[in-house]
């Protein structure tokens, strides 16, 4: 998991404040057909592009929601509190968000990684993503989509529906402390609709408290370590 990497965007996105082409407390909007070099910055305000755009640079909001249209293609998307959203058909670099959900819609492309601390993923169908897929308290759900790499989480549900393919592994990491010294929740991990893992589903820790349900022809390829499993 990618903890430290994303207390390191908090801290650089927080330092965008100072910066002279960051927006406070004012919404950026980049219209259809657009074509902008630079990157965007906003605290306190949204970061939205139209259809059919391209950023080059990134995108990157504190305290505000990224709005991404259709058949557009973007840099770098991150926040810290505030959800982003990628319309259909549409490329970004990779995505990084704190606390806040993060929604893709159908045939939209990730080049690298896509990953969230507190929030759910959400991606529609033939979703490609070519790095990893990662929460830490979120679940994932994902519709006939395609991850290159690795899903990860630490507590939250993993759902793979309509022949969706993850090429690498299914990592639950509850190695760490947990918090306030509670039992982690019940996980889930539902594996249908012909989907496939192609790697390991991998429960680190020594209380997993994970099930992993394999329904209507989903299969793992690789082993299930530490975990339940159940077939229907």
């Amino acid at each position: 998991m990618k903890h430290t990497a994303l207390v390191a965007l908090a801290t650089l996105i927080m330092a965008c404040g100072g910066m002279s082409d960051t927006h406070i407390n004012k919404d950026i909007n980049v219209p259809d057909g657009a074509h902008a070099k630079g990157s965007f910055r906003s605290v306190n305000g949204s970061v939205t592009v139209g259809n059919e755009a391209i950023v080059e640079g990134s995108c990157t909001t504190v305290n505000g929601a990224i709005a991404i249209g259709e058949n557009s293609e973007v840099g770098e998307l991150s926040c810290v509190n505030g959800s982003i959203s990628v319309d259909r058909n549409s490329t970004a670099r990779e995505i990084a968000c704190v606390n806040g959900s993060i929604s893709l819609g159908a045939e939209a492309k990730i080049d690298g990684d896509v990953s969230t601390v507190n929030g759910e993923i959400r991606c529609k169908s033939f979703v490609n993503i070519a790095g990893d897929l990662e929460t830490v308290n979120g679940d994932i759900k994902v519709t006939e989509t395609r991850i290159v790499g690795n899903v990860g989480t630490v507590n939250g549900d993993v759902t793979l529906l309509e022949k969706s393919i993850v090429d690498g592994d299914i990592i639950i990491d509850r190695d760490h402390k947990k918090p306030n010294n509670k039992e982690y929740k019940k996980l889930v991990i539902t594996i249908d609709g012909k989907s496939k893992v192609k790697g390991n589903i991998e429960v680190r820790g020594d209380e997993p408290n994970v099930m992993v349900i394999l329904a209507g022809g989903g299969e793992v390829l690789g082993e299930i370590i530490n975990a339940e499993v159940v077939r229907k």
